[in-house]
């Protein structure tokens, strides 16, 4: 992915690829050092995080930009690791209609886990790529 360049000499990064989760991609969240979770849906994912959904009708998260959150990533996309633990930053929120959404910038644990998320990724982008 290259950097484009502006008249005003600024550099900007393209963002990233965004994909369609899979169907059976599951995400509990909760704020860094709490015990309550939250399963939200996710409305698409890229390298670099994900956007994810939540039905106001319920009742209102505890999450506001900014919020470190841990993330349980629950998948049994075929070949790759069924749960993948990180941490995640909340980087936007906006809403639309009853649906909050969460932009969310990946902050892995470890490095492992970051491979982990990084197959999924790839397998995910290989997937689409052969679907095209």
């Amino acid at each position: 992915m290259g950097q484009l360049m502006t008249t005003n000499n600024i550099t900007l990064t393209p963002p990233a690829t965004r994909m369609s989760p899979p169907e059976d991609l599951r995400v509990i969240a909760r704020t860094m050092g709490t015990p309550s979770c939250f399963e939200l849906q996710v409305s698409n994912l890229s390298r670099s995080g994900m956007l994810l959904e939540w039905d106001t009708q319920k009742f209102r998260l505890p999450f506001r930009e900014n919020t470190l959150i841990e993330l349980e990533v629950n998948t049994r996309f075929k070949g790759q690791p069924r749960k993948i633990n990180c941490l995640a930053k909340i980087v936007r929120r906006n809403t639309s209609g009853d649906t909050l959404h969460y932009g969310i910038r990946m902050i892995h644990h470890d490095e492992q886990e970051h491979l982990n998320w990084l197959s999924m990724i790839a397998s995910l982008e290989k997937s689409s790529d052969q679907s095209a």
